[in-house]
């Protein structure tokens, strides 16, 4: 039933790179309008659950994945010196579980798509509807017709501005750092993700491919920070001062440059995402706190629903539509179990840090269903 001959895609991260890459394989006319002047992924790295290597498998993608990320057996989460909370399986799946750079999982996307398809230095900045076209226009001057928009534009979507209003994304109390290192530490374990709990932080690392060590913190803290005059490695080196032996190697390892620091937001789950011939996906549609590790592999799962619908149904519109009704519920109820997940993150008493990790432990098997249910999902 594919008649679509544009579809406009305005983001050119994860989410636009592999809508473009199904649509494209797909058949359809795609074109992917990107601000910054270079087609790259900030950001270090991310684990890609089963749901999203079983998408990755579907685009034919898997094996060229598997070449530059690093297999994961295990999640396990531990107190701040490093006594066992609990461990989670997740290579019982038929597919595998991997860690891998972002920017190593954009260019497999990007790479697949004639570049012809990405413009760059391109800044969104309005829509309109001409008849049953849409026409977008951007800040460089050029305007572009087509027969949908898909906006991929991230936590601060300029399209979902212009559909819903320029609401502002909601704070969560806590700021991440992230680093990249070729530092092994002593206390790696092969193919685990290890994560810290302590009072309001956390710290978590695991092995990327091309043997290099990514790691993260997150602490409680107020919207918008500065870094300490200290700097921020010297800052996260006293922050973790006693907690297990390798968070600090990892720190020490790390050059300061490499280190990003970001503020944490999501969304409350709401619809519409869409209106007639334009839709969100990925963060613009429905961000989330990292705390599961889904963000990158939502996105995913989108561009392959996404495709999906624009195949069977001759209008946009419609294809949107069925977009949306099949995405919210799944994608509503992991937002709102990472924000959970963040809110056990924020205690700072020690009596009740303690009972959060004798609770994590007598949970330990709810935890492991729930993490089966989430990656065991196909789209």
């Amino acid at each position: 039933m594919q008649t679509t001959k544009k579809i406009i895609i305005v983001g050119g991260g994860i989410g636009g790179a592999a809508t473009a890459f199904a649509l494209n394989r797909a058949g359809f006319e795609v074109a992917v309008y990107e601000r910054t002047s270079e087609l790259r992924e900030v950001g270090a790295g991310i684990a890609l659950w089963a749901n999203a290597t079983h998408v990755l498998k579907n685009l034919g993608l898997l094996e060229d994945a598997i070449r530059v990320g690093n297999p994961i057996t295990n999640y396990q989460f531990n107190s701040q010196s490093g006594k066992e909370l609990i461990n989670v399986a997740v290579n019982r799946f038929d597919l595998p579980v991997l860690g891998i750079h972002r920017a190593d999982l954009h260019a497999l996307l990007w790479s697949n798509v004639p570049r012809e398809k990405f413009v760059l230095g391109q800044l969104f900045e309005r829509f309109e509807q001409v008849g049953d076209k849409i026409r977008a226009y951007f800040a460089s001057g050029l305007m572009v017709d087509g027969d949908a928009l898909i906006g991929a534009d991230g936590l601060k979507s300029r399209v979902r501005a212009g559909l819903f209003g320029d609401y502002p994304p909601i704070y969560r109390n806590f700021t991440t750092w992230r680093g990249l290192t070729d530092y092994i530490p002593s206390g790696y374990r092969s193919s685990y993700i290890r994560e810290f709990f302590g009072p309001a932080k956390a710290f978590g690392f695991m092995m990327l491919g091309k043997n290099r060590m990514y790691w993260y913190a997150a602490a409680k803290a107020p919207e918008g920070q500065p870094d300490s005059a200290l700097g921020r490695k010297r800052e996260l080196e006293q922050m973790f001062q006693g907690w297990f032996p390798s968070i600090l190697e990892l720190i020490a390892a790390t050059d300061e440059a490499n280190i990003l620091k970001t503020d944490l937001y999501d969304r409350i789950p709401t619809r519409p995402w869409s209106k007639q011939n334009i839709t969100l996906l990925g963060d613009a549609a429905h961000p989330m706190l990292p705390t599961l590790g889904q963000g990158a592999c939502m996105a995913l799962e989108d561009a392959v629903v996404i495709t999906k619908c624009l195949q069977a149904q001759s209008n946009p519109t419609s294809a949107f539509q069925q977009y949306e009704s099949q995405r919210f519920a799944r994608t509503k109820s992991i937002v709102e179990q990472s924000l959970r997940s963040g809110k056990m993150g924020e205690l700072e008493n020690r009596y009740a840090v303690a009972l959060r990790n004798t609770f994590m432990k007598l949970m330990g098997a709810a935890i492991n269903n729930s993490f089966h249910t989430i990656h065991a999902y196909r789209v």
